[in-house]
């Protein structure tokens, strides 16, 4: 389970109310294990929130691409969001590229996404301001 954090003083509080609801899993004073990494660039967890969100929304109404990882490769792909493709025995291999952090710059990955964005809400037949909003709801 992933949850976002934000250190206020030298305390570790929830990011927003979907990470503070992730916490309420565990007990008050439990001990919890945690790998931490820091985030400096622009890009926020909020935009890559806003992304998955949008492609589940879009798997629960459509009929080709049935799941979150199916939007997420289709957008890659038509994105170009590609690290290699090899051809063995006339089958073709893709390996997706990363949208993680460390490995998309910031200008990339928001062009990425205003593309994926617009890619999701055509195949459904919603606007992308639709689109967006519904998944920051929970609902479409």
């Amino acid at each position: 389970m992933i949850i976002a954090l934000q250190r206020i003083g030298k305390v570790f509080h929830p990011f927003s109310k979907e990470d503070e609801d992730k916490m309420s899993e565990y007990t008050e004073h439990q001990i919890i294990k945690a790998k931490t990494t820091g985030v400096k660039i622009p890009r926020s967890y909020e935009q890559l929130k806003l992304y998955f969100a949008c492609c589940q929304k879009v798997a629960e109404n459509d009929t080709e691409w049935t799941t979150k990882e199916d939007v997420d490769f289709q957008c890659r792909v038509q994105c170009k969001i590609i690290k290699s493709i090899k051809v063995v025995s006339g089958v073709a291999y893709i390996e997706m590229g990363s949208i993680s952090y460390d490995r998309l710059s910031h200008l990339k990955a928001c062009n990425f996404f205003d593309r994926a964005f617009e890619i999701m809400a055509k195949k459904i037949g919603v606007t992308v301001e639709d689109l967006t909003a519904e998944a920051k709801m929970g609902e479409i």
